[in-house]
């Protein structure tokens, strides 16, 4: 699986009740019509945390975000589709994030999971 990290704040007079209500009334449809997303998760920040596990290191509390959301996908032919997708299906300036959503990262990830079980995908 591959995902797309977006971590974000809010454009300054922006609020999070006109945010929310573009994010799922206008956003989640335009990028769910793209049929190589899998799928979405919306993480919300609740607070930032000062250590590590164990206070093994201080961590710096520069970085403040709203959220960070996942754009999941089935593996990198399926990211270089939904790019290509949207390049032939462009979403309208008025329907975008821009003006609304100030974004301090966008990677590319591979995941990698450890269960409980000690199972490893």
């Amino acid at each position: 699986m591959i995902k797309a990290l977006v971590g974000y704040t809010l454009v300054d007079g922006v609020t999070p009740e006109e945010y929310e209500r573009w994010l799922w009334d206008v956003h989640t449809p335009d990028l769910l019509a793209n049929p190589h997303l899998d799928k979405i998760v919306y993480n919300t920040v609740l607070r930032p945390v000062e250590s590590a596990s164990g206070g093994t290191m201080q961590l710096p509390q520069s970085l403040r975000l709203y959220r960070i959301a996942e754009l999941h996908f089935r593996d990198m032919a399926a990211w270089e589709a939904y790019r290509a997708w949207f390049a032939a299906h462009p979403l309208p300036p008025e329907r975008g994030p821009a003006g609304r959503t100030d974004f301090k990262f966008y990677l590319l990830a591979e995941v990698a999971e450890a269960n409980r079980d000690g199972s490893r995908r």
